[in-house]
């Protein structure tokens, strides 16, 4: 109750005024997200990518850079962070702000595999957003064309029967596959190690590996190469009739699908304009081509869908690790 002497009408009229735009700040304030939201991208949008330039995830990345740029209006700066497998670009993106301006192109495993294998790796799923999924690389176990086995236990029975086989490994992961099949089968299995995809094909190619993890490389020589089991839990477009190690009772399917993922907080908005763009790598053409030259399957999902994806895949990914009993290094 005012007690003083009463307001003029212009002292009061004033006063509305103030209060209102007094509101009016603080609604802005506690609501940017919103502003952000309904005019974006009004600017230029810089997408991380955690490998060096020319391999898969790259020439996918920039394919997936050109579709978003013709679908969003605004031109998408491509820089390549590599470092630790991704990590690297991943834990710069995690301190950007978000607001939808800056993201990284990788595949889901910098953050629902990795961090078991890494102990540098200082994040995990609920750290970052996620707009959704675009290709799914067809990673198995490939052999030489000509090797006396087109199958994951026509394989075993062979290595049984030869014991000291070479198995090629390009990394832990690979490592982890052929110590898990070996352990379980009773199998003797020499592990070389190999420093690149290109090591990896020559030793597939110049049969110095009995058995190699390929990431879906060696499709590319169908006349001199195969696959005996798909390490992912679907089967190879580029082999329908080869199974999955789940389906061999294995039980250590492991999916490497390229995911835009952004900074945690990422209004749903923005995250929903880039689904929808993300989206149209189904229709494109030019971006089809690109990876149906490189035997890469699209196989697109949501924001939501990828979100789940990657929760499902933490999970599953956490007891593989655990019962194979790897360290975090």
């Amino acid at each position: 109750m005012n007690q003083g002497f009463p307001l003029s009408g212009a002292s009061t009229r004033r006063s509305i005024l103030a209060a209102g735009a007094a509101f009016a700040i603080g609604i802005t304030a506690f609501l940017p997200s919103l502003a952000q939201a309904d005019d974006y991208p009004s600017k230029p949008i810089t997408l991380y990518i955690g490998y060096g330039p020319g391999g898969q995830t790259d020439v996918v990345g920039r394919g997936v850079a050109k579709v978003l740029a013709d679908q969003l209006g605004v031109p998408i700066n491509v820089v390549n962070k590599p470092g630790a497998g991704g990590a690297l670009a991943a834990s710069q993106l995690k301190k950007e702000a978000p607001d939808g301006y800056t993201a990284m192109f990788h595949t889901n495993s910098v953050v629902d595999a990795d961090p078991f294998m890494s102990a540098r790796i200082n994040f995990k799923p609920d750290d970052f957003d996620y707009a959704g999924m675009v290709t799914a690389f067809q990673q198995g176990l490939a052999a030489p064309k000509d090797a006396p086995y087109d199958s994951i236990q026509e394989y075993v029975a062979w290595a049984k029967k030869n014991p000291g086989s070479v198995f090629g490994s390009l990394s832990p992961l690979s490592k982890m596959y052929i110590d898990q099949i070996a352990k379980r089968e009773g199998l003797d299995v020499n592990v070389m190690p190999l420093a690149s995809g290109s090591e990896m094909i020559n030793a597939l190619l110049g049969k110095q590996a009995a058995l190699v993890l390929s990431g879906g490389i060696h499709y590319r020589y169908p006349e001199e190469t195969k696959t005996i089991v798909a390490t992912t839990t679907f089967r190879h477009v580029s082999a329908p009739d080869v199974g999955t190690i789940d389906e061999a009772g294995y039980g250590l399917g492991i999916d490497a699908r390229t995911t835009l993922i952004l900074p945690k907080g990422t209004p749903r908005d923005i995250l929903g304009k880039l689904s929808t763009a993300l989206k149209a790598t189904e229709t494109d053409e030019e971006f089809k081509a690109i990876v149906s030259a490189a035997d890469i399957p699209i196989m697109y999902m949501d924001l939501d869908q990828a979100a789940a994806e990657i929760a499902k895949n933490y999970a599953k990914n956490k007891a593989i690790f655990e019962k194979a009993g790897i360290v975090p290094q």
